[in-house]
């Protein structure tokens, strides 16, 4: 079963001078139509699904958006199957992500982040990848890490967690001493499993939580019982900044799709 949980339609015609940008996870698919002339998105969809449907609930959606006229899809990979490689050890072959994950049907990509002298490497599902390459003339794939590392997020603090929920999931990226420390998905039901997560990060690289900068993004209310909990255990917390792109429809918190501003961002 898919559930809608985000949808605005665009105010204009969807065409040429338009990019759809989509964001692609096991139990979740989002995109959004931009137009990067006026910087501006044009329509909003969020949709979930089981984890274990993804595969087909993604080539439907695929399958529906294909008709759409755009100039180009950009394509950002929320999966799991990721690892950052500095560059000097990259060779390509993607044999470091087949020992860790060892999952089969899938196809290869990697984006190279020359200025934190990083190599991001992941897979998609093969089918998925096809369907797209199939449904748009012109696709351009990254990993969801890949425009957190890259996109300034205005916080200059030295020791910071971004922590980006999806419907069952939030990715948590540190940064600490001007290097990227760890970049992991993990999947999660209770506040209190978020926390458990949060404080163990901060316990193995060191960090006291008091000093910890903790920015939130994705589906997460501010007034929201996991935002309780975390306020307890961590001082600095903060909400993504609101992006320099406008949205047709203000109705929802801009914080819930940093990952697609993040993502426009770094093709612009």
């Amino acid at each position: 079963m898919v559930k809608t949980l985000f949808n605005t339609e665009p105010v204009r015609e969807i065409g040429s001078e338009h990019a759809l940008l989509l964001e692609a996870g096991n139990d979740f698919c989002c995109y959004v139509y931009w137009h990067k002339a006026d910087n501006k998105i044009d329509g909003l969809k969020y949709l979930s699904f089981d984890e274990t449907e993804t595969e087909r609930r993604l080539l439907e959606i695929i399958n529906e958006l294909q008709n759409k006229r755009v100039g180009n899809a950009v394509v950002c990979a929320a999966f799991s199957q990721a690892l950052l490689v500095p560059n000097k050890f990259f060779k390509q072959d993607y044999s470091m992500l087949d020992a860790v994950y060892s999952q089969a049907g899938q196809t290869y990509f990697h984006d190279a982040i020359p200025e934190w002298q990083l190599v991001n490497a992941y897979s998609v599902p093969a089918g998925f990848n096809q369907a797209v390459q199939s449904a748009f003339t012109s696709v351009q794939f990254l990993h969801a890490y890949t425009p957190t590392i890259k996109i300034y997020n205005g916080y200059i603090a030295d020791n910071q967690l971004l922590v980006h929920f999806t419907t069952q999931h939030f990715r948590v990226l540190l940064k600490k001493d001007s290097a990227v420390h760890l970049a992991q998905t993990y999947a999660y039901k209770t506040p209190l499993d978020v926390v458990y997560y949060l404080l163990k990060v901060c316990y193995e690289f060191g960090m006291a939580q008091q000093n910890v900068y903790l920015i939130l993004s994705g589906l997460i209310e501010k007034d929201s019982n996991l935002v309780t909990e975390l306020q307890q255990y961590f001082i600095n917390l903060h909400f993504a900044n609101p992006p320099e792109i406008s949205l047709s429809d203000d109705t929802y918190p801009h914080h819930f799709f940093t990952s697609l501003f993040n993502l426009a961002a770094c093709v612009s």
